[in-house]
């Protein structure tokens, strides 16, 4: 664009040169004959107006080849191409707009191919819902269809009747957890995680499990520093840990206990909730956390539809975390979450 700018300023530089040098000379043609005809006068200003249209021209030419290599430039980032007419090397008016463009044009880029992801990601929760809502819905009308047979024993009805319910809360397990997993889905953007204690998280976590806890004859012990802050968004992150308790209960053993422990690493806060029941084996451990997906000792529980661990997860990454899972020497199972200890 400097080019540009010198043949333009060359151009008028020249053009008003040329402009004062012929009036410097019609002027002193003037004074020399002591007037000027109408004649000389005539092909006077005829002679400037074409100095000024041949400049005006050549401007009005390269003004267009500029635009249009503007043009050109916006038009194959419409296209997808990000391309550079203009050096970015020079301080120009039309090189800073071109980086202003291909910034822009990044930015849109990136939220196209973000938007492109949740859509696959939403598009691949559906259809693993439609899969996994098609076995009860296969049960219900099937076992629907053995209640119409008239010889059926009220025996075998009663049976029947409460497979049917067992599966129909089984489909409400799975409208429960979809709603959860697409509205954290959808607000990810919108976790607001802030420096604060853990402890009202996990007590209020603790709370909501007790219930089940003490119909399962599981006492909840908390353990370690009690005054610890981490980095967390208060709501998630507690539906997480709730998510973990539950789990340990529904897959400890009962009468025995559930352990939470609390503990400070450098860059982490940590926090254990573990259970004694049948441990999980080593090849579970890659596929804990996907979606839908229930471990083989999951078989012998009726409740739970594989979204728990999938959920927390999710929730404790999108804050700067991460979380694992493994056994507690052959007598049970661990979980345990690391949360950021301040925000870096």
């Amino acid at each position: 664009m400097k080019d540009d700018r010198r043949k333009i300023k060359a151009i008028v530089f020249v053009t008003t040169g040329t402009w004062f040098l012929s009036m410097l000379a019609f002027a002193i043609w003037g004074i020399w004959n002591k007037k000027a005809s109408l004649d000389f006068v005539f092909i006077y200003g005829i002679f400037n107006l074409g100095i000024f249209s041949f400049a005006y021209k050549i401007i009005s030419k390269n003004v267009n080849r500029v635009m249009q290599k503007v043009d050109d430039c916006i038009q194959c980032m419409i296209n997808g191409q990000a391309v550079q007419n203009f050096s970015t090397e020079e301080e120009s008016l039309l090189g800073k707009f071109q980086m202003q463009i291909l910034k822009l044009y990044q930015i849109l880029d990136s939220s196209r191919e973000y938007e492109e992801k949740m859509r696959k990601e939403m598009s691949g929760l559906v259809a693993d819902l439609v899969h996994q809502i098609n076995t009860p819905l296969t049960n219900i009308q099937m076992y629907s269809g053995f209640l119409m047979q008239d010889d059926l024993p009220q025996e075998e009805k009663a049976d029947i009747c409460e497979i049917i319910n067992a599966q129909i809360e089984k489909l409400g397990w799975f409208a429960d957890g979809f709603t959860k997993t697409a509205r954290l889905e959808e607000n990810m953007r919108k976790l607001a995680p802030e420096k604060q204690p853990i402890l009202p998280i996990i007590l209020s976590a603790i709370d909501e499990v007790s219930l089940k806890a003490k119909q399962h004859e599981n006492e909840v012990c908390l353990e370690g520093r009690q005054n610890i802050q981490a980095f967390y968004d208060r709501h998630w992150t507690e539906e997480a840990i709730f998510n973990l308790l539950d789990n340990a209960v529904k897959y400890g053993k009962k009468g025995t206990p559930i352990q939470v422990k609390m503990s400070v690493y450098e860059l982490y806060v940590r926090v254990d909730v573990i259970n004694y029941g049948e441990p999980i084996s080593k090849e579970e451990y890659p596929k804990l956390f996907n979606r839908f997906y229930r471990g083989k000792n999951a078989a012998f529980i009726k409740e739970g539809v594989g979204l728990g661990l999938y959920l927390a997860r999710q929730i404790i990454l999108e804050q700067g975390g991460y979380i694992k899972g493994g056994n507690l020497n052959k007598e049970g199972n661990v979980f345990s979450v690391f949360l950021l200890k301040d925000k870096y």
